[in-house]
């Protein structure tokens, strides 16, 4: 059953009268589990569907609708599937104690329905038999799987969950059920690097089309978690790591037309080199995970540049974890020279996870503000909106109210690639 949280203005749901409060029961008489069996039902032209009100009242409704068109439910949120492995690398093992953070930070989900909803990657390790059965009956596709290595004796050793060596087997499984995927590797030295890498590259690629990506991506390392025997990649590591993937690569644009394996932002800024344009990455679809994310915030600047308001005499100051720092200043100064106004950075080392996390995403409020207090003169100032949630709440539990009259002087936008805010100036 589905309890309903709000309902959407002039939709389907409005106009039958059902109210926030009540319970979905069912659907052309099959009972629902959760708001995906919501989404996946709902497409039908003729709905019967059962529901229960506040007052306890069981109510029966006939619906014709066409068949793109949402009933506009908002269910309340659904239990999260919780993860079951001990990864030492695990990034929220990763978050400082003490309840420093939003209380969903310290939720370790590997949950299926989120990684078709929103791709989030998951590891398998927990679905039951049921859970099988429904991602082909539905065809969750695609889904996102967070590999780390095909050899079973060393993906055990990183997850440490007996079901982990079952890896091969998984994926056979979703390729026999028609589920496409994209694939993920952690890159943690001397645990899945080198060889072993090259093995999980081979045996993803020889899988053919059903492995839609691969993504490599380098460990991410918290103050908190440095002692847990994972190594970061070094330099060195890094730029090794890239030849790997660019000889990869090359076979699958011979041979396919794509790049299919792409190294994260993360792995070209610690190698020292510069992140690739959008055309290494082919799509968009990785972005929200690491991949791409740099190329496509600066090809979309440059793009904008001949567009921007004259903006002179403004003073604007962009935010940024220290990984960034450079290719921003950069761009900064491109901006400044398109639009005429003072463009500075400011790069903000983390102290809420340690100088090891460098993304503008991983910022806290506390830092942010930090980052911003010797540019108070400015007019206006740019944060990256991947370091909010839906509430505007930092990973610390501030507010973008509580910083913002923290400096009231300041003008301060969240904004997803600057040319959303600069370009409405």
């Amino acid at each position: 059953m589905i309890r309903i949280a709000g309902i959407a203005r002039d939709s389907i749901a409005e106009a039958i009268e059902l109210e926030a409060g009540s319970t979905l029961i069912s659907l052309n008489g099959v009972e629902l589990r959760d708001s995906l069996d919501l989404l996946y039902l709902q497409a039908e032209e003729r709905l019967e569907l059962e529901a229960e009100t506040a007052a306890g009242e069981r109510r029966v409704y006939d619906i014709e609708k066409g068949p793109d068109d949402s009933l506009g439910i908002v269910p309340e949120p659904d239990k999260i599937r919780r993860c079951t492995n001990a990864c030492a690398f695990c990034f929220v093992k990763g978050n400082p104690r003490a309840n420093k953070l939003r209380a969903s930070l310290y939720i370790k989900d590997d949950d299926y329905r989120l990684s078709f909803l929103y791709g989030h990657y998951v590891t398998l390790t927990n679905l039951r038999e049921e859970d099988w059965t429904r991602i082909v009956e539905q065809r969750l596709s695609p889904l996102y799987v967070s590999v780390h290595a095909t050899d079973p004796s060393v993906r055990l050793a990183m997850l440490r969950n007996p079901r982990s060596a079952e890896i091969n087997e998984d994926l056979d499984r979703l390729q026999a059920g028609g589920v496409a995927f994209h694939a993920q590797v952690v890159l943690c030295k001397n645990l899945n690097d080198g060889s072993v890498l090259e093995r999980t590259m081979e045996d993803l690629y020889e899988r053919g089309p059903d492995v839609l990506s691969l993504s490599i991506v380098p460990v991410g390392l918290t103050a908190h978690n440095a002692e847990r025997g994972i190594e970061g990649l070094t330099t060195a590591d890094c730029r090794s790591v890239l030849g790997q993937v660019d000889a990869i690569r090359a076979r699958s644009l011979d041979e396919r037309g794509t790049g299919w394996c792409y190294a994260a932002d993360e792995l070209f800024l610690r190698a020292g080199e510069e992140v690739p344009g959008r055309e290494y990455f082919d799509t968009d679809d990785l972005i929200g995970n690491g991949v791409g994310a740099v190329s496509g915030l600066r090809d979309t600047v440059r793009a904008a540049l001949g567009d921007f308001p004259k903006l002179r005499g403004r003073r604007i100051v962009l935010v940024t974890g220290t990984s960034m720092g450079p290719s921003l200043g950069e761009l900064g100064r491109e901006i400044s020279r398109a639009s005429g106004a003072e463009v500075r950075t400011a790069v903000q080392e983390n102290t809420l996870f340690g100088p090891s996390v460098t993304s503008a995403g991983l910022l806290s409020g506390v830092d942010v503000e930090r980052a911003l207090r010797p540019h108070e003169e400015c007019d206006l100032a740019l944060i990256s909106r991947t370091a909010l949630n839906d509430e505007d709440r930092f990973l610390d539990d501030v507010t973008m109210a509580e910083l913002r009259d923290a400096l009231p002087g300041l003008e301060i936008c969240p904004s997803e690639n600057i040319v959303d805010v600069l370009s409405r100036l």
